[in-house]
């Protein structure tokens, strides 16, 4: 038979070399060979990319975290002596910052009677020197000075009640204050005043899976609780939100201590700090 003519059905063509193709079996087994190997190849592929990526997570939580801590120990440690107060179950945290200090004149020399201004406790008086300078030179005009507070809740020399505070008009070797006062109680410690800015209190608190900064808002004597949304934005995806404070004696500081946990996407992270406070006024 010429290599021209028909074969017959079902035999190879040998103008074709013999080939006829794969079976419809074949192929299957060749399909579901390629699903196994590409099941097996992207476990391989994806458990280190999702085992990356959660590890990014965690880092981006516990710097997150970490940040926010920092700052807020950070502000407690210059906490007016004694202002530290903390409400809604641990969720508020307020606390009176300061900006400067230094010592009032409280005894006149003999010989400079005529030039020294003392700060007078006996009656009301609108003006003192300043013993040494002030510490770091920040206090200004608006700012308050606070003497001995020795409280955050009590009816005397308590900051929040306003009154062992009153705001400063000039600021300088002299010391000059918005309204003549009489101070309950002169420091027990060197003569030591405080100041304390214009913006007044300042509150840490957590809401809605966020930790905020809040300040501006003024004196209460009462701790505010109300914020929603207020302030600056510290820190999002709160879980864990915990500030607790232990007032200190003659022998310790107080302590603030912070619990902050932060949760996202199935990852979590709890980071504890704690913040000694100053309370000798």
């Amino acid at each position: 038979m010429s290599p021209y003519e028909s074969c017959p059905r079902g035999l190879p063509s040998p103008l074709f070399g013999g080939e006829l193709g794969f079976t419809l079996l074949e192929l299957v087994v060749v399909l579901v060979v390629l699903g196994i190997m590409a099941a097996l190849t992207t476990g391989i592929i994806l458990n280190p990319i999702r085992a990356y990526e959660d590890q990014a997570r965690r880092a981006q939580l516990v710097a997150e975290a970490d940040t926010a801590l920092t700052r807020m120990v950070r502000e407690l440690r210059h906490a007016l002596p004694n202002s530290v107060r903390v409400a809604g179950g641990g969720q508020y945290l307020e606390f009176i910052p300061t900006v400067d200090g230094g010592r009032y004149r409280a005894a006149q020399d003999p010989n400079n009677a005529a030039i020294e201004d003392i700060l007078d406790f006996t009656q009301s008086d609108s003006s003192f020197d300043v013993v040494g300078g002030l510490q770091t030179g920040q206090a200004q005009a608006g700012d308050a000075v606070v003497i001995y507070n020795t409280t955050a809740t009590g009816p005397v020399t308590n900051a929040y009640r306003g009154d062992n505070r009153e705001a400063i008009t000039t600021v300088g070797s002299r010391i000059q204050l918005a309204a003549a006062k009489r101070f309950p109680h002169p420091s027990l410690i060197a003569q030591r005043f405080e100041v304390v800015p214009s913006s007044g209190p300042v509150t840490f608190y957590c809401n809605n899976g966020q930790l905020r900064r809040h300040t501006g808002y003024g004196y209460a004597v009462n701790q505010p609780t109300g914020f929603t949304g207020e302030g600056s934005l510290l820190a999002e995806h709160v879980s864990v939100c915990q500030m607790d404070y232990v007032a200190g004696n003659q022998e310790r500081s107080g302590v603030v201590t912070l619990r902050l946990g932060l949760s996202d996407q199935g990852e979590s992270i709890t980071l504890l700090y704690q913040a000694h406070v100053i309370n000798a006024p």
